[in-house]
């Protein structure tokens, strides 16, 4: 172990505490140093430790004895060391700390240290400075003509990495003020492509406009003055829930109904598949259409009805009772109840009849759809009514959806194109006690519909013996009885 590099980073140490008198003169350490090429712990030569404290007289001294920076045991050069340097964002002293790395980089730079190299692990000394947003480390590599655009993990230049951080480091005291000079100090001077995108198809501005820090997406938008929507799309904003961003859209008439190339959505369909209930409110009254059909046929209520309950927490809604929210504002901003809302011409409500688990909002969504005044006999394309899709496969037991639709006058003897019933859908059920369920409502309505019989020539009993649903032949034989 050598003493002298060992005295002197223990002067570094207590000068780092101490104050007028007590301050250590760590260059007549450095003088009464019989031999500079004296090294420390895992062969760090005085070059690093001169570097981790940002002692400029310390590398002066070196450079004019002759000394060659080499790198320590794990392939850091004194760059890597620099980077350790204490560096605290919310210092208020932190310009002057902020002056004395750049002129240590400087200075390493001119001794001829590769700012390129990796040490064994990998790392880049300017790309670790970046990460930490020492912009003055950065400043000098700019200064110095070096081009930083790299690429480590997942195919992220140093752009990407700081900006895909930022969700995670923004709360931090002083993190967004710093985040920006580094920013700002690599749009300069270090040549990156502000188009590059990584592994995942993005580039830094998308990461930056997703973290929220709007200051720093509006610098990399190249227009910095745009605080407010940080260079977002409409698109862009309701999915990463700006509420802000989409009312200064929609105030500088952003096209509330224009199909994204990237996500084949209105923003209102997002909304909704991404459920915000704030955001559906916000874009209906900004008179979005909300029977808006995109190219395949689906309208924002398709996508409330069958992704947004699955997708609950990935929007800012957390409570899956805002789906209802959700559909009740549609409907007071004029949604067409009994408009088709995709290519098979199903209405809200039959597509509705037709999902299986809603988190247990079937029955009251069902409920603000009928309340509404939907017609409840519209058939779809193949001529299927809402009473013949939730007779298909429903669970009538936990929802009474069946009871619901016949209550308000769904019709028990309408025939589809293939010349089906609902009688004949419930006997089909693979869910045995709601079929039953549903046929003794529908033979409660109508009993008649029992001797139906459909194109392929099969009466509700057939069906019912095929399917071996014993309870559901009981009931239709003391019906034709």
């Amino acid at each position: 172990m050598n003493t002298g590099f060992n005295q002197i980073r223990d002067a570094y140490m207590r000068n780092m505490f101490a104050a007028g008198n007590d301050v250590i003169d760590t260059i007549s350490l450095y003088q009464a140093i019989s031999d500079v090429n004296i090294t420390g712990d895992n062969d760090e030569s005085l070059y690093h430790l001169a570097a981790r404290f940002t002692d400029v007289d310390g590398i002066v001294f070196l450079r004019n004895t002759g000394l060659k920076p080499t790198a320590d045991k794990y392939g850091n050069t004194a760059l890597h060391a620099l980077t350790t340097a204490r560096f605290d964002l919310n210092n208020p002293d932190l310009e002057a700390k902020a002056a004395k790395i750049k002129h240590t980089a400087t200075l390493l730079l001119e001794l001829g240290i590769n700012p390129k190299k990796k040490n064994d692990s990998g790392k880049l000394a300017y790309f670790e400075a970046g990460l930490l947003y020492m912009y003055p480390f950065i400043e000098a590599m700019g200064d110095a003509g070096i081009k930083m655009d790299a690429t480590q993990d997942e195919g992220k230049n140093l752009l990407h990495a700081i900006c895909d951080k930022l969700v995670h480091r923004k709360t931090i005291p002083g993190a967004v003020e710093v985040a920006t000079k580094t920013v700002r100090a690599l749009l300069d001077k270090s040549g990156i492509d502000l188009e590059d995108k990584d592994i995942f198809n993005t580039t830094p501005l998308t990461y930056a406009q997703r973290s929220g820090v709007k200051e720093i997406a509006a610098l990399l938008s190249g227009d910095e003055s745009d605080t407010a929507t940080g260079g977002m799309t409409i698109h862009e904003a309701v999915l990463n829930r700006d509420t802000t961003a989409v009312e200064a859209l929609i105030k500088n008439g952003a096209d509330l109904n224009e199909v994204s190339d990237q996500y084949r959505r209105t923003p209102l369909m997002l909304a909704c598949e991404y459920p915000s209930a704030d955001m559906v409110k916000l874009l209906a009254e900004g008179r979005a259409d909300v029977n808006f059909r995109s190219g395949n046929g689906e309208t924002a209520v398709f996508y409330l009805i069958t992704k947004a309950i699955s997708n609950i927490g990935r929007g800012s809604s957390k409570d899956l009772k805002d789906v209802v929210l959700m559909l009740r504002t549609l409907i007071k901003n004029n949604l067409d109840r009994d408009a088709a809302i995709d290519n098979e011409s199903n209405t809200a409500l039959n597509i509705l009849c037709k999902a299986g688990y809603l988190a247990d909002l079937n029955t009251p969504l069902a409920e603000e759809l009928i309340e509404a005044g939907c017609d409840v006999n519209k058939p779809n394309l193949s001529g299927q009514t809402p009473l013949m899709s939730f007779a298909e496969r429903g669970n009538e037991v936990k929802y009474n959806i069946a009871e619901l639709l016949l209550g308000h006058d769904a019709d028990a003897a309408y025939v589809d194109k293939n010349g089906n019933t609902a009688l004949m859908y419930a006997a089909a059920n693979p869910d045995k006690m709601s079929g039953k369920k549903i046929v003794s409502l529908l033979l409660d309505k109508d009993s008649a519909v029992a001797e139906k019989v459909n194109n392929a020539g099969q009466t509700a009993m057939d069906i019912a013996v095929k399917n071996d649903n014993e309870a559901v032949v009981k009931q239709l034989l003391e019906a034709m009885a």
